[in-house]
C-alpha cells in the first residue's frame, strides 16, 4: 500500500513509522510517500504539534520517500 502525506502546513512535518520509531521529515510543501504492507491492518495518529505516527503492523518494514514538492498532483495533471 502506497499512502502519500502532503504536508499543506508552512513548517516541516514529521513522521514517526511505529513500532521502531523512525523520524521522517516533509519539508513545508513537501510531500512523503509511505509504503506498507498490503493486507495488514495499519493506523495513523495525528497530533497537534505537528507530528503524525504510523503504525506498521505488517512483518516488512515500511518504506518512506521524502519529496520537496508534491509529487502525486503532478503525475495527475500528467495523464490529463
Amino acid at each position: 500500500m502506497r499512502l502519500p502525506i502532503r504536508n499543506y502546513l508552512t513548517t516541516p512535518l514529521t513522521i514517526f513509522i511505529e513500532p521502531v520509531c523512525d523520524q521522517y521529515e516533509i519539508p513545508a510543501g513537501g510531500e512523503a510517500i509511505v509504503t506498507l504492507d498490503d493486507g495488514h491492518q495499519h493506523s495513523i495518529d495525528i497530533h497537534p504539534e505537528n507530528w503524525v505516527s504510523i503504525w506498521n503492523e505488517g512483518p516488512d518494514w515500511a518504506t518512506v520517500e521524502i519529496f520537496n514538492e508534491h509529487q502525486f498532483s503532478k503525475l495527475e495533471h500528467q495523464k490529463k
